[in-house]
């Protein structure tokens, strides 16, 4: 997503998403070379950023909408899925099996 994009969904101006970018990148949190993909467009080049970038942003930025974004990832990786059995490791001491 563009930086205009994230700033719509995220419900803020991209000034404000410009500006969390660069202080992630400063800190440290994350690396451009990694999140930043540059596209040629009609309009010229634009940056396209990860998912890894709007995660970050969702949790700096506080909007309902970013609120939003931010229990849905939650939810997806707290998620239980029920479709799997679950893994039973046994453990027997003593005993060796050859």
């Amino acid at each position: 997503m563009s930086a205009c994009e994230i700033a719509d969904l995220l419900g803020v101006f991209s000034g404000k998403v410009n500006g969390q970018i660069k202080a992630i990148f400063k800190e440290g949190l994350l690396m451009e070379t990694e999140t930043v993909r540059r596209i040629r467009s009609e309009q010229g080049f634009v940056d396209l950023y990860s998912i890894e970038m709007i995660t970050i942003l969702s949790f700096r930025i506080a909007t309902p909408q970013a609120k939003t974004l931010r229990r849905w990832i939650i939810d997806r990786l707290t998620e239980k899925n029920s479709s799997t059995s679950p893994m039973i490791v046994c453990y027997t001491l003593g005993k060796r099996y050859n």
